[in-house]
């Protein structure tokens, strides 16, 4: 059982009504069998069993055969895990403590109830709370003596929470010089012009692919890349891939690095670099030739198209912002004005150097490099004459135990796993849709996807305790309203089905309470319909306006 599920790991004590928890499961009195432990020092454990071989209760007896503790699990039909009730008793038999912990029919931590009695049967101290899986959400309250009633407080943080800072982390030009001068260090480069920090090795004829911006407008000037795991682009809606066949002949092996690509106009540029161009004007495509450096018999072409674009001009922004939340395996997108020349762009997470994958002249696509932990991760760039500090989180899901060979009947538990949202600055959790796609994102997800929109006070008046905050507090809190959105999708419903999975998907609606604790996880049930492998997606887009850069001149120390 997971450790925020233990109400002595977790440390938090709550209440709930006498005469509810005192109620056992017709299970419980309907032993089947029972069986005797020695626990040593004279006590004895009892465990009572029911026809299906479930444990119903649990009792521990004394060296003077007083009952001392004992355990009630009440097991729903369709439920996961059993409830569980536990029982402390004073030398005298009368009861101690009442606690109870709750389950919703995937295994997720909904609640967990404690009383304390002294020994005249009097409540002298209790706490509740409330969990919703869906939102991961914790509400709380302590029982007060001088009222008897319960009064609704702060959740304790859990144990991984780290906590986002109030405010935006401030950097000074020479903290951010030293992260770039540390990262240009790692890329083994110290010309930025010429860094790539990934240099894939492609085999002969395989099909490698061209990253370009998805939108480009007629006469400007911009970069891709050419990489070797083209697939991992194919579903990034800011950018475009266009497949390419890797140059070199059938029986020989070769390396981007040991090419050239030719675009008309433009001088002759390695493979393992970026890739600038101008954009053809008329709709009329562009010619790429790749050729192999001192072998002028080995080249290979392709004609790129262009989709015309509506818009004949940009406006080039006048200064730099990025995404609050980047995801990894995804491209961190940063609005500013750029050249859209990427070879004139350095950019790291923290000492990190990450590779610039496509730009524009008002836009940089930044790739997260691999070893990147999730959390406040501050991405910095140089770019031309300035140099930016821009206070970005890095988020990362996952999803545990999803990747397996089932068998007919077979039910799994499988933990989606979102981690680095807890390390966004409350100033950054902003409602907003940065960058623009994200919302064309969601309704491809979810057709008729609106914008979400904030309804905290809404959300107070519904409940039954609220909390007692300051005016301060309250009043900050209302300021906020970014959310972020997670789907788990089923792409194999002939072969699994998702527990409380509605058109074979799980929608997740976040806050920034989502992660008081850390992490947002969920126990997910996958029950199979036939033998074979599964495949189980989540996607997550962040609904959060973005984070403003901290400028400074490469000349100057003044930062904006």
């Amino acid at each position: 059982m997971r450790q925020e599920h233990d109400c002595y790991l977790s440390r938090i004590w709550l209440c709930f009504a006498l005469f509810a928890v005192l109620t056992c499961s017709a299970a419980s009195s309907l032993a089947q069998k029972t069986v005797k432990q020695d626990a040593g020092g004279g006590r004895k454990l009892e465990f009572d069993y029911n026809t299906a071989g479930q444990v119903t209760e649990q009792r521990t007896m004394g060296a003077d055969g007083k009952l001392e503790q004992k355990v009630d699990y009440e097991s729903r039909p369709g439920y996961f895990v059993a409830d569980q009730t536990t029982t402390f008793y004073w030398p005298d038999g009368k009861v101690h403590r009442i606690t109870k912990n709750t389950y919703d029919a995937s295994a997720n931590f909904t609640g967990e109830f404690v009383q304390e009695l002294d020994e005249s049967g009097k409540q002298t101290a209790g706490h509740r709370l409330t969990h919703d899986p869906m939102t991961n959400v914790y509400t709380c309250a302590d029982w007060s003596t001088a009222t008897q009633t319960y009064k609704s407080v702060e959740c304790p943080a859990g144990e991984e929470s780290s906590g986002g800072s109030e405010g935006v982390k401030k950097f000074t030009y020479d903290e951010i010089m030293k992260h770039l001068e540390a990262a240009r260090k790692a890329a083994g480069e110290q010309n930025p012009q010429v860094f790539n920090p990934e240099r894939p090795a492609v085999k002969t004829k395989q099909e490698v692919g061209l990253i370009v911006p998805a939108q480009v407008h007629p006469g400007e000037r911009v970069s891709g890349r050419m990489v070797a795991n083209a697939a991992e682009y194919a579903d990034l809606p800011d950018v475009t891939v266009i497949e390419v066949a890797a140059p070199g002949s059938s029986d020989e092996a070769s390396t981007l690095a040991g090419w050239t690509v030719e675009v008309a106009g433009e001088s002759p540029q390695r493979t393992d670099g970026p890739i600038t161009f101008t954009v053809p004007r008329g709709g009329s495509g562009l010619n790429i030739t790749f050729r192999q450096t001192g072998n002028s018999a080995h080249t290979v072409s392709k004609l790129v198209s262009f989709p015309r674009s509506e818009v004949k001009k940009r406006k080039t922004p006048g200064s730099f912002e990025a995404a609050a939340l980047c995801l990894k395996g995804q491209l961190c997108t940063v609005r500013g004005p750029f050249s859209g020349d990427s070879s004139k762009t350095f950019a790291a997470f923290e000492d990190r150097p990450a590779m610039v994958v496509a730009e524009t002249p008002d836009a940089a696509y930044i790739r997260i490099p691999e070893r990147t932990e999730p959390g406040a991760r501050p991405l910095f760039i140089a770019e031309n004459s300035k140099v930016v500090a821009l206070p970005v989180a890095v988020g990362e899901f996952t999803l545990k135990n999803g990747d397996r060979q089932v068998q007919p009947g077979q039910t799994i538990v499988t933990f989606p796993i979102l981690e680095g949202p807890s390390d966004i600055s409350d100033a950054a959790w902003q409602a907003g849709n940065f960058p623009a796609t994200n919302l064309e994102e969601a309704r491809k997800l979810i057709p008729g996807f609106q914008l979400p929109r904030e309804d905290r006070k809404g959300r107070e008046q519904q409940e039954a305790e609220p909390k007692q905050e300051s005016k301060e507090k309250r009043e900050a809190d209302e300021k906020k309203g970014g959310s972020i959105l997670l789907v788990v999708k089923n792409l194999t419903p002939e072969q699994v089905s998702m527990r409380g999975a509605k058109d074979q998907m799980i929608v997740f609606h976040l806050s920034d309470e989502s992660f008081s604790r850390g992490e947002f996880k969920y126990d997910l049930i996958v029950e199979a319909i036939k033998s074979g492998h599964f495949d189980i997606r989540g996607y997550v887009i962040p609904f959060l306006a973005p984070v403003r850069g901290q400028e400074f001149s490469a000349s100057s120390s003044a930062g904006k």
